[in-house]
């Protein structure tokens, strides 16, 4: 056992001990991983809880497809998840009615939402998961909803505007704090170190159509913009929706990219979706393996400097290009 660990670190390792469900073990066990302070001393401590939570996570999966896993796992679909987290009547099942397909239970009483719900939302050629979840604050639920936001893919902080939303901000953001929740703020790259990436934030204001509404989007804004976007929306009247849409597209972190086989048109309707900064070579591994090992060169359209720019495997691709791949 490495020396010099925090006493925070003793205080995960009970409550990760004593854990019971899958999700409490892996939310106990990323909360313990982020207690470990990184050196040298610690490389070994810190690579076996990374596989271990790596394994929780594989054995949950498998569970769930089995029929047998925790009611409060949601796997993920789509280019991405992201997570609703507000207070009560913060609209949240609301939005999650305007975004997507799904048809949550919305209630002018607090806590109308008792378990994750999902709905997939369309994005022009792709779709993002939005799960909606009860309300922060709830002793019975926060331990299962901070696993839930703790694996999603972008967290989307409602925020009723009629309710002193800077406070609202400020507690919500303070909470995710205390759930060691890395939160990605705008500037920085995502962290993979700990084991799970930084989350990006999208602070939205909802119930814009409200009087006074403005002035409270104004004042989140004049205290978080600088860190994290902040939208005014009303799932009333769909005001602000479809910049939120394409806010949530820009957080994602994600390029869309589309292949064609040589003399033949690209395939526009299903395009691979891939971390921002990708190479042809990790296009190819999506596509199949024998694309890597025989791969001579590509074709590009789209961001290239001409039509069907010839690139190498290492050469960095743009959201929709167009990709021909030419193998041995």
């Amino acid at each position: 056992m490495p020396t010099n660990l925090p006493p925070e670190y003793f205080g995960a390792e009970k409550r990760f001990k004593e854990a019971a469900t899958s999700q409490e073990k892996i939310t106990a066990l990323e909360d313990l991983i982020s207690t470990v302070p990184k050196h040298k001393g610690t490389d070994k401590l810190r690579a076996d809880l990374r596989k271990k939570l790596s394994q929780l996570r594989e054995e949950a999966l498998r569970k769930k497809k089995s029929g047998k896993g925790d009611l409060y796992t949601i796997e993920k679909q789509g280019a991405a998840q992201i997570a609703l987290a507000g207070f009560p009547n913060s609209g949240k099942s609301s939005l999650l009615k305007t975004l997507t397909n799904a048809n949550p239970v919305i209630a002018d009483y607090p806590m109308s939402t008792v378990s994750p719900l999902s709905g997939m939302m369309p994005f022009e050629d792709i779709q993002f998961q939005i799960v909606d979840l009860p309300p922060i604050g709830n002793e019975s639920t926060d331990g299962w909803v901070s696993g839930i936001l703790r694996i999603a893919d972008i967290l989307m902080l409602v925020i009723d505007l009629s309710e002193d939303p800077v406070t609202q901000a400020d507690l919500l953001l303070g909470q995710l704090s205390e759930w060691k929740i890395p939160l990605l703020k705008k500037g920085e790259h995502r962290d993979d170190e700990k084991g799970f990436p930084s989350k990006p934030v999208i602070l939205v204001g909802n119930k814009f159509d409200l009087s006074g509404a403005e002035d409270g989007v104004k004042a989140v804004q004049q205290k978080y913009q600088s860190i994290f976007p902040v939208i005014g929306i009303s799932t009333k009247n769909k005001q602000g929706i479809e910049e939120l849409r394409h806010a949530l597209f820009e957080s994602s972190g994600i390029i869309r990219v589309y292949s064609k086989e040589p003399s033949k048109e690209p395939d526009l309707d299903t395009p691979f979706t891939l971390p921002a900064g990708s190479s042809v070579i990790r296009l190819a591994e999506l596509i199949h393996k024998d694309f890597v090992r025989n791969l001579k060169y590509a074709c590009r359209w789209g961001s290239a400097k001409f039509a069907g720019q010839r690139v190498q495997k290492d050469y960095v691709l743009h959201d929709r290009d167009v990709v021909e791949f030419h193998v041995r």
